[in-house]
């Protein structure tokens, strides 16, 4: 038999403030309330090119791939809705332009693209394939105590606000109760991480004290954020928050990210650039945003931080918010 190929692309997703909300039994409607931004390098944050030959629904491992869990449990849950996936073996190649477990989203961007790239391989009908994506992705990230909200983010573009946790209503049988909305504009920003390893996610929204502590700070600032029209002119409160939110939940006191953010600090005042740092949550990482979104920030200024970073055994890169996240 001919194998099948399909292509997808999905954008990365940042977490600035959040609350976990996991106490409903059904997956596709837990999730977190919260904001944040989605963002891509050049090129998109992670692509996926799958191959399919006949078999029974299984990861084809010609190489290793660290992936292998999440990707095989995309073509399990999507196999509910598309049951001739599991006709076949896959074997999927992931090009990821942004580092895993480092609060970038990629779990979710590698479970929205395999599920899409499946689908067009199939030949799943376009509009179809992709509400289908979200809804499996967003299960899948549940199912793996992944990433609470990025999906959710994704699905609105931009600059997100979920304001009501889980999948929202990506078709008419499709998706969750989840309420998200998000804005987009012109803008470039700076992420820079740790190049090591760092906790999953679910070392932090398993454990109950910690889970309690960014519940209680995350509601407290969404208290302010879901007042009013959700737009750019909210930049100010957005940077607000989310700093008022690292240090109320103590996650700034975790993981070496107080020094983080002061090499951060260090790098923006040598640029001597109008701008803020932020963690994203929840990697070993920053994100360098304009104080003004007007003014932005300068790419000569960016190549100096950039720099100031590498001196201080930081990666970083420049990224831009995307709107179209899913493609």
């Amino acid at each position: 038999m001919t194998a099948i190929t399909g292509q997808a692309a999905s954008s990365g997703h940042i977490t600035l403030l959040f609350s976990v909300q996991d106490d409903d039994a059904n997956l596709i409607n837990q999730g977190s309330r919260g904001i944040g931004l989605c963002i891509d390098p050049v090129e998109p944050t992670c692509q996926i090119t799958v191959t399919g030959k006949h078999g029974s629904g299984k990861i084809s491992e010609q190489t290793k791939n660290e992936n292998l869990v999440l990707q095989q449990t995309v073509i399990n849950t999507l196999s509910q809705l598309v049951p001739s996936v599991l006709e076949y073996d896959w074997f999927v190649q992931q090009k990821c332009g942004l580092p895993q477990q480092q609060g970038f989203g990629l779990s979710a961007a590698g479970a929205l693209a395999t599920a899409l790239a499946l689908q067009r391989a199939l030949g799943e009908e376009e509009q179809l394939a992709y509400a289908q994506s979200f809804h499996v992705a967003h299960v899948v990230e549940r199912k793996l105590s992944g990433g609470l909200g990025d999906v959710a983010a994704l699905w609105a573009g931009g600059v997100d606000l979920r304001r009501e946790p889980g999948c929202p209503q990506v078709s008419e049988m499709l998706g969750g109760s989840g309420v998200v909305e998000g804005w987009h504009t012109t803008l470039n920003m700076l992420v820079a991480w740790r190049d090591r390893a760092t906790r999953h996610t679910s070392a932090y929204i398993d454990d109950e004290e910690w889970k309690t502590r960014i519940r209680n700070s995350g509601e407290q600032q969404l208290t302010i954020l879901k007042q009013g029209v959700w737009d750019k002119n909210r930049w100010g409160d957005i940077l607000t928050t989310s700093t008022a939110f690292t240090n109320d939940s103590e996650l700034i006191s975790d993981a070496g990210r107080t020094e983080l953010l002061q090499i951060a600090d260090a790098a923006i005042s040598f640029a001597k650039a109008e701008a803020s740092a932020h963690l994203c949550m929840l990697g070993e990482s920053l994100v360098i945003l304009p104080t003004s979104l007007e003014s932005g920030l300068n790419s000569d200024k960016m190549l100096l931080m950039i720099e100031q970073f590498n001196l201080m055994g930081l990666k970083s890169i420049q990224v831009s918010l995307t709107e179209n996240s899913l493609r």
